[in-house]
């Protein structure tokens, strides 16, 4: 007989009546298939929305300076290519 084994992290955490009778409502309207299915629906859109935050602060720079940065990133990229192919002789 093969033994089954689960894949994905069991998590456990607590969260208010409230919030548990909304996510129970949402599973009866048949929005989510299971609690687990609305967790890890909410938890990947939390961390999207985390990354794109994460991002911002680039995404606000002038275009000219966005070019100086670009310009500044790929000058390391050669300096460190050069480096490598030098010790790699």
């Amino acid at each position: 007989m093969t033994k089954y084994t689960r894949k994905k992290p069991v998590i456990s955490g607590t969260i208010s009546p409230a919030h548990k009778r909304k996510i129970d409502e949402l599973i009866q309207k048949g929005e989510f298939a299971s609690i687990s299915d609305f967790l890890n629906q909410a938890v990947s859109e939390y961390l999207r929305e985390y990354d794109e935050k994460q991002l911002q602060p680039i995404s606000l720079l002038s275009e000219r300076d966005r070019a100086i940065l670009g310009e500044m990133i790929r000058e390391q990229i050669i300096q460190f290519y050069e480096k490598t192919k030098k010790e790699e002789i």
